[in-house]
């Protein structure tokens, strides 16, 4: 059975629909934590099998198992290697009917003694919102993470509009022979 997502994922025929700003904020979250999975969820059925997993590999590295059914795909981190994640759920996170994308982070902030696990929700107009998993967040740490957030998400949009063309001309950084996909 073909599985959309996956070819929404690696043979992609149209152009992105670009939202460099949903991008830059899916991409500071993966900067500043360590992303344990990516849940995301559609305004419409994008696979039409009622279940279905798959593991993708990169160079014969486990990266990510993928869970999909229907309206609802679940990437769960095997090995947490940023640009190849990005990488990977890119064209996903820039389908026209995302609904949100939820990403389970550990996160460690200067002065912090521990990582805290949170739940980062990104809906499709780009609004944030953090839920810790395990401990109540201060209001003093809610405004670091945001501030934080904030400040990675304006770099990576001001690099993303200075090379907006060259993004589009430029050949891509991973070339789909270097990935795997066991269904």
């Amino acid at each position: 059975m073909s599985c959309k997502l996956i070819q929404l994922i690696f043979e992609r025929k149209e152009p992105f629909h670009f939202s460099f700003d949903r991008d830059a904020q899916i991409e500071a979250i993966l900067k500043i934590g360590r992303v344990k999975q990516i849940s995301i969820d559609f305004l419409f059925n994008i696979c039409h099998h009622p279940d279905h997993s798959g593991q993708i590999y990169w160079r014969e590295v486990p990266i990510v198992q993928i869970k999909c059914s229907r309206e609802h795909c679940v990437f769960k981190i095997l090995c947490n290697t940023q640009d190849i994640l990005f990488r990977l759920i890119q064209p996903v996170i820039q389908h026209t009917s995302l609904r949100y994308i939820a990403l389970l982070v550990d996160l460690s902030l200067p002065g912090w003694v521990k990582p805290l696990e949170l739940i980062m929700v990104l809906n499709r107009v780009g609004k944030l919102l953090i839920i810790p998993t395990e401990t109540e967040l201060s209001q003093l740490e809610f405004s670091k993470i945001i501030k934080t957030w904030k400040i990675q998400v304006d770099k990576y949009l001001r690099s993303k509009n200075d090379l907006k063309l060259l993004d589009i001309i430029a050949p891509e950084s991973f070339p789909n022979n270097e990935f795997r996909v066991s269904i």
